[in-house]
């Protein structure tokens, strides 16, 4: 009997295996359509008796499968792509804990990679949730990961510190270039193959990120937006953008240099506002912070999306905040996240809600809500556009 081969992240995407109506959900097409995708694209669907030889003999769609299908239909032009003038970058912060700041990050990457955008993810907060929820550990090492089954393509060996520090260290150079001389092996990880969502973990070690941005020469808090800008034009050999439509960045739940380079570097924040008087402070904190970037710096210029979560309509508070969010109605999503146990179960799991349970209530609203998203990347890559 042959060994059982290892994972390459802690999660069983292996036993990711949808029908058609959970496929249908992640793709957002018809039983009709999915057929008609499935045999034009000459992607291999298998059957279920495949994995079981006494079930019926149904197609059975896997993860990368579901992913491979939804870059086939961009390719194919059934998916509109956005302009080609960099990723849009959408930070997802709020300065307050317990939000649902990086299930919002998560879910809307996936769901935004299912609308065909090729989308990367930058874990900035140490406490690396976003980093577990794709199916990695901060703190795993090679002989605890043979232990669990997985193989060494599950450690973090770099972090998104591993590519600022040696970019600022050659600004201070006089290096005009920038650019680090190479390439970071491993920094970008592929839970899902390599057309699913990409991602650059999070561990204790990004911390090592604020030093260098607090000590660089000239305008620090710019330090994101000019290397994105680099590595958009694939000037960065330690980190290449030039594939990517979308780049999500899940920052700390506190102020810091990182938050706010994370913000200056934005053309969207999200804020997701758990529905309570705290989460509004930070949201208040937020708006002061983006007003004095843009005060500072007249480059940036970020649209603000308020996303209101842990939504309840039976509580009394809720209808509170819903009146005192009323003032900032034109930045606010039409679309509300419910409150569910759903979402921190799944990260029991090292996967997005969405992945484990497509046709779930959480899955169908974040859903909708990278809709609203996706129409606000289109807008901001066509403005960009524009100025270019």
């Amino acid at each position: 009997m042959s060994p059982t081969p290892l994972r390459s992240t802690f999660a069983h995407t292996d036993e990711l295996k949808y029908r058609l109506r959970a496929s249908e959900a992640l793709l957002g097409v018809s039983h009709t359509t999915l057929r008609g995708y499935t045999d034009q694209s000459g992607i291999r669907v298998r059957r279920a008796n495949e994995f079981n030889g006494k079930a019926i003999p149904t197609r059975v769609f896997e993860v990368d499968t579901i992913f491979s299908l939804a870059q086939w239909r961009r390719a194919q032009g059934y998916l509109k792509s956005p302009a080609p003038s960099g990723p849009v970058v959408i930070a997802v912060n709020v300065v307050k804990g317990g939000t649902g700041k990086t299930t919002t990050a998560v879910e809307s990457a996936v769901h935004l990679q299912l609308m065909g955008l090729r989308t990367l993810c930058i874990d900035l907060d140490v406490q690396s949730n976003l980093t577990q929820s794709m199916g990695y550990e901060s703190d795993l090492d090679a002989e605890e990961a043979e232990n669990h089954g997985i193989n060494h393509d599950a450690l973090i060996t770099a972090t998104f510190a591993d590519v600022v520090t040696p970019f600022v260290a050659a600004a201070h150079r006089g290096n005009s270039s920038r650019a680090p001389i190479e390439p970071i092996p491993d920094l970008i990880k592929k839970p899902f193959g390599e057309d699913g969502p990409h991602v650059i973990c999070a561990d204790t070690f990004l911390s090592d990120i604020e030093m260098p941005i607090a000590n660089s020469k000239g305008a620090r808090e710019l330090v994101f937006r000019e290397l994105f800008a680099e590595a958009a034009r694939g000037k960065n050999p330690a980190l290449d953008l030039s594939a990517y439509d979308v780049i999500v960045l899940d920052c700390p739940p506190n102020m810091s240099m990182t938050s706010t380079c994370a913000i200056a570097a934005a053309d969207i924040v999200v804020a997701p506002v758990k529905m309570d008087a705290f989460a509004r402070k930070g949201l208040v904190r937020l708006i002061g912070e983006i007003k004095s970037l843009k005060k500072t710096y007249p480059v940036v210029n970020p649209q603000l999306l308020i996303l209101p979560t842990h939504y309840s309509p039976n509580i009394t508070r809720i209808s509170r905040m819903q009146a005192e969010l009323g003032k900032y109605a034109s930045m606010l999503s039409q679309q509300v996240i419910s409150a569910s146990e759903d979402f921190p179960k799944s990260l029991d799991h090292y996967l997005p809600l969405t992945l484990q349970r497509p046709t779930s209530k959480g899955a169908s609203e974040y859903k909708l809500f990278a809709e609203i998203l996706r129409g606000k990347i289109f807008e901001a890559a066509a403005a960009r556009d524009h100025q270019v």
